[in-house]
């Protein structure tokens, strides 16, 4: 089990990245708002993501043709070696 401290809450790249790790414990000092204060503006981020929401100054979402982007998905499945995060 791993711990990681850190001066302010985990940005959202340094968040999904301790998720993925399985590292259930996080120490912080400073808020996302004491980040903010000094310019680093990270709530439109944590916004999208939360509202799933297709806001097309941030960023342009399309799906694409999920018949043949699905075959990775299904070849992952299907191995018996795979490492499930």
């Amino acid at each position: 089990d791993c711990e990681i401290y850190t001066t302010c809450f985990p940005c959202p790249m340094c968040l999904s990245a301790i998720i993925w790790s399985n590292i259930k414990m996080v120490y912080y000092g400073n808020t996302k708002e004491d980040a903010a204060k000094i310019g680093f503006r990270d709530d439109m981020i944590y916004d999208f993501i939360k509202n799933s929401s297709n806001d097309s100054n941030l960023l342009d979402l399309e799906r694409i043709d999920k018949e043949e982007t699905i075959k990775t998905f299904n070849e992952f499945d299907e191995k018996n070696d795979k490492i499930i995060y």
